[in-house]
């Protein structure tokens, strides 16, 4: 049983880091999106197309703002306590529940 938490642990905790990878690589993306978006409303006139853009720039920013705090500062992230199902993945043939339970 032992084992079969700490491969839990492992599991959980690899599933974290794809999803925190995930979100930066999300953020990164988006934020080179952005820049560029930027950088060719400045050749815009003055008017309601420019004014659109850059209400649009400023939601993109706040979007942004919180991308980057929730990938901010990587922790190891800790596993909440697992079930008797939870754990079946990594117990091959036993039963998490008892020698007698199937």
């Amino acid at each position: 049983m032992q084992e079969a938490r700490v491969a839990y642990a492992h599991t959980y905790r690899a599933k974290q880091l794809e999803e925190q990878s995930g979100i930066w690589h999300q953020a990164k993306r988006l934020t080179e999106y952005v820049t560029t978006v930027r950088d060719g409303v400045t050749s815009l006139p003055p008017g309601l197309e420019r004014t659109e853009i850059e209400e649009w720039l400023t939601f993109a920013d706040a979007h942004l703002q919180r991308l980057s705090q929730s990938t901010s500062t990587p922790k190891l992230p800790t596993p909440p306590k697992p079930s008797g199902d939870d754990l079946k993945p990594f117990l091959g043939h036993w039963s998490p529940y008892g020698p007698h339970s199937y």
